[in-house]
Parts: C-alpha cells; structure tokens; sequence
C-alpha cells in the first residue's frame, strides 16, 4: 500500500456552551471546539490520513510536529487583530485569542520544520499573520460591492472567479489561469507577509491564493476548497498537499536511517 501521512487539521472555532444545543441525555454543556467533516473528508479521499488538533498549550507544538508530516490550517472565525498590532474594527466578529494563539505557534513551528502546509480560509490569514502580514478587518472597506465575499449560496456553489500567476504552484496544481471559487470571508490580506507570494487574485483586487518562496509546499487559498473537491481541480489540491506530505516523510526517515 503506498503510504499514508499524518496530517494534521487546526480546528476551526471554539464554540460556547449557550450557543450549543443540548443533546437529550448526552454530555453536559460545556466548551467545544468544531470543525467541519469536509476537510478531513477531502484529506481522507487524498491518501492522508487526518488528525484533527484542539487548542493545545503552545510549548506543546513542536512535540506534535515531530509526529505528522503536513499541518492544514483551517478556516474559522476572525483573528484578534492584537496579533499583528491592530486596532479592532467595528466590524470584527467574536474571536478567541486562545486559538490565535496557538494556529499562529503551530504555523509558525510547522514552518520551521519546513512541513508541507496547506492554508484554507482564515488558515490563509494564520499563515499571513505568522510570517509578519496584517489583515483588511472589514473587506468591503476596500473593495465595495463589486464581489460578494460573503455569499449566501450553499459552500459547494462557485460565485466569483480567481486569476492565477503564472508560473505558480497553485495555477500548476488547478492546471488552469483561472478558477472559479465559493466565498466566505469578510477579513482578507492586507500587508502581505515575509516570503510569500501572491498566487491568485479575485477582480476587486482581493487576495485570493499565496504561497511561500522559500518551503516546497506551503499553499494557501482564501475560498473553501474542501466543499468543492468534486471538482477534479480542487481535489488536486489536498492530492499535491498529501504527496508532499509523502515526500516530506520519506526524506526525514531517509534522513534518520543515515544519521
């Protein structure tokens, strides 16, 4: 059987216990966290084999690293703009600096371990934020009306197209200059982070795609590829994550049985 990779998936919010509807005879009320299936799903269908990480104490991420060989930074709510020297705007949602705190030591140390990272959504704006960039708080701000990045439409509907640079891993992998996304976002990138390029763009200027200049496989996009990998080309996408993967793990125990 070929082999198949730990990945590690950042879960996607915590959620309150008042905002949780009690299950008749099941658990009390209490703190969770929540993810949805389709990442772990689309992860799952590329070969890998997903792990899905709570808010861990910080010091405890460089010990789950050493035990994975790729990190998905998910989607999820907005990022306190405190983690990269903002003030909050009006229009910033609830956030949980617990969980910034974390996704940002984990992408961070993930990154040093030079891991294959894929990015999706707000784990676009994690991987950002870790590398030194900062975040449009409120997008329509800065772009207007023209797109709706908040559509309303199911997450497996496409609504706005994204263009995407040549020569870049991310139109390599899509195989297109193009692709048509879903869109869930209202923060998007502003100034953009250290060794990381800009991969795709939606027509109101938004920042759609990035990657890293610097790492063999650190993707991000800013729509939600999970729900659309019925899509052969957005299936591509978490089947390069995991391959990468593959090659990441084959070479660390190559590297082991030499030293």
């Amino acid at each position: 059987m070929p082999p198949r990779p730990l990945i590690a998936v950042t879960t996607s919010e915590l959620r309150s216990s008042n905002t949780i509807a009690v299950t008749p005879h099941g658990e009390p009320s209490q703190q969770e966290m929540a993810l949805g299936l389709r990442y772990l799903r689309a992860i799952e269908d590329a070969g890998g084999i997903p792990v899905v990480v709570p808010p861990l104490q910080s010091e405890a991420a460089d010990l789950l690293l050493s035990r994975v060989s790729g990190v998905c930074l998910s989607g999820g709510p907005d990022l306190d703009p405190v983690a990269y020297g903002a003030q909050r705007h009006e229009r910033t949602g609830p956030t949980w600096r617990e969980l910034d705190a974390f996704e940002l030591t984990l992408a961070r140390a993930a990154d040093a371990r030079r891991l294959p990272i894929l990015a999706v959504c707000r784990g676009l704006q994690v991987l950002n934020v870790a590398r030194g960039g900062t975040l449009h708080q409120h997008l329509p701000d800065v772009t207007g009306p023209r797109i709706n990045h908040r559509q309303q439409k199911p997450g497996r509907d496409s609504t706005h197209w994204v263009k995407l640079r040549e020569q870049s891993r991310l139109r390599e992998i899509l195989g297109a200059g193009r692709t048509k996304v879903n869109s869930f976002h209202h923060q998007a990138v502003d100034t953009l982070g250290e060794r990381l390029v800009v991969t795709g763009r939606a027509s109101d200027g938004t920042i759609e795609g990035l990657e890293a200049i610097d790492r063999e496989f650190v993707v991000a996009v800013q729509w939600h590829a999970e729900c659309l990998v019925e899509r052969p080309d957005q299936a591509a996408l978490f089947g390069a994550f995991v391959e990468a993967a593959v090659r990441f793990e084959e070479a660390t125990e190559r590297f082991a049985r030499v030293a």
